[in-house]
């Protein structure tokens, strides 16, 4: 996909970085809410007992790309939007009973990248609006601070597509050797280098050697500080 900056060259001089978050994973440890739901649906629709490794090809990925993997891994016909109905439902369920989903350290680093003036937040997710928009209230993040805000509603080709992330920079009116993703999944990983932006992968959700990838591998978002965000983007020499 084509992309191109909107702003001026001067306009770098004010805000020229942003940190580009996924949010299942990165932010709130919703992944094994989603597995959860998700076998709930294929369960009470088809039957099928899942296991937690039916579901981590797909971690990362849309609704509809994990129940059509799943349906595929395992040979059966579904009705894709059936089972992606009934793993919104339980998800929601999931998310309503659950507590301190927040990853250690995520508000930290939040408030750390607000308090420099030439980095800004955003946020890009595989996950629609609503769910996204749910995440970030659980989580409790002021949604004033967030400069770009990407979902899988506002895409055509989901991770590891590089779409999601191309249209993060041009709502920010950055280069993407401007932005450092922080991602926990292969395919957003892969999207994000795909977009030629730095990466942080953390091991929330997949090993390091699986992640070997990104350019930072690190085992907690307390581990990411504002000198390797700038050791990031300095590499790129934007």
């Amino acid at each position: 996909m084509p992309w191109y900056p909107h702003h001026a060259a001067g306009d770098l001089l004010t805000m020229p970085y942003a940190l580009v978050l996924d949010i299942d994973g990165v932010i709130a440890d919703t992944e094994p809410l989603s597995t959860r739901a998700s076998s709930r649906a294929f369960r009470e629709l088809h039957g099928l007992e899942l296991q937690d490794e039916d579901h981590l090809p797909f971690m990362g990925t849309t609704a509809v790309k994990h129940a059509e993997g799943i349906a595929a891994r395992h040979g059966i016909t579904i009705d894709t939007g059936q089972i992606v109905a009934a793993h919104r439902a339980h998800f929601f369920d999931e998310l309503d009973a659950s507590e301190d989903l927040v990853f250690p350290g995520l508000h930290t680093l939040v408030e750390s990248v607000l308090g420099f003036p030439d980095w800004r937040i955003a946020l890009a997710t595989s996950s629609g609006r609503e769910r996204s928009e749910a995440i970030i209230r659980a989580a409790q993040i002021d949604e004033a601070h967030i400069a770009a805000w990407i979902t899988g509603d506002d895409v055509d080709n989901p991770k590891p597509d590089p779409e999601v992330y191309h249209r993060t920079a041009s709502k920010l009116s950055l280069f993407p050797k401007q932005c450092v993703v922080i991602e926990d999944s292969v395919a957003g990983l892969q999207a994000a280098k795909a977009a030629s932006m730095q990466c942080i992968a953390v091991t929330n959700t997949f090993p390091g050697e699986l992640l070997r990838d990104a350019d930072r591998i690190v085992d907690s978002l307390e581990d990411i500080t504002m000198t390797l965000l700038y050791d990031l983007v300095s590499d790129t020499g934007a």
